[in-house]
Order: C-alpha cells, then structure tokens, then sequence
C-alpha cells in the first residue's frame, strides 16, 4: 500500500513541479492526505448504507485528516527523498505513465464525488 501512496505522491509532485509551483512537495503530499481521507471517508459511506449506523459529524472526521496530515507531511516533506522515487519511476513507459495519471485524477474526482452525490441523494431528495 505505502507503494502505491508513494507513486501517487511522485505523480502528484511532477505534476505540480511541470507546472512551476513554488512548493509541489506540499502541494503533493496535501493531495495525498486528500485521497485517502476521501477513500476512508467513502468506505464509511458504503458501510453506512448497507448496516445503517450513524456517521460521525464533520468534526468527527477531522481527527482523521490531522492524522494523515501529519503521517504524510513527515513522510514526503519532512524527510524529502524524491530522488529515490525518481530512480524507482524514471524508466515507466510513456504510455503507462500517461494512463496512470489519468486514472489518479479520475480516482481523486470519484473519490470526491461519491460523498457529494450520496448527500444529494439523502438530504435533498430523500431516495436512499
């Protein structure tokens, strides 16, 4: 799994440094901590409509965040060691490298949209 984070972080990070951002390292491990709350956040959502238990509030989850936060900020930027994922990644096929940043944008939009369209769903139309 940690290898997984640590591609997607690479990507997110050249991503961001092609686009001449002052800080892609932030930038990179900010998003990261983004998709996984949002796996874990849409996991708790998929159990919530099968078992029907009640969701923690929003501030329920922000411990949750702090945490993945602070795990990914001392693992990217803390101890900074791109030069290890560059050496690990530099060879990918232009062609895999291209679907796999399509697949991590489309990953962070579903993982985005899921929670939004199952509150529409239950607080303003009332179907689930």
């Amino acid at each position: 799994m940690m290898e997984l984070s640590n591609y997607i972080y690479y990507r997110i990070y050249g991503f961001f440094l092609s686009r001449k951002d002052n800080v892609p390292e932030t930038t990179g491990w900010m998003l990261l901590s983004l998709m996984q709350f949002l796996t874990i956040v849409d996991i708790i959502f998929i159990m919530e409509l099968i078992y029907s238990f009640p969701i923690p509030s929003k501030y329920g989850f922000l411990p949750l965040l702090i945490v993945l936060g602070v795990f990914n900020w001392y693992r990217y930027e803390h101890k900074f060691q791109i030069e290890s994922f560059d050496e690990q990644w530099k060879d990918e096929e232009e062609k895999k490298k291209i679907r796999n940043g399509w697949l991590i944008g489309m990953y962070l939009l579903i993982s985005l949209l899921f929670p939004v369209v199952l509150g529409i769903l239950d607080h303003n139309l009332g179907m689930i």
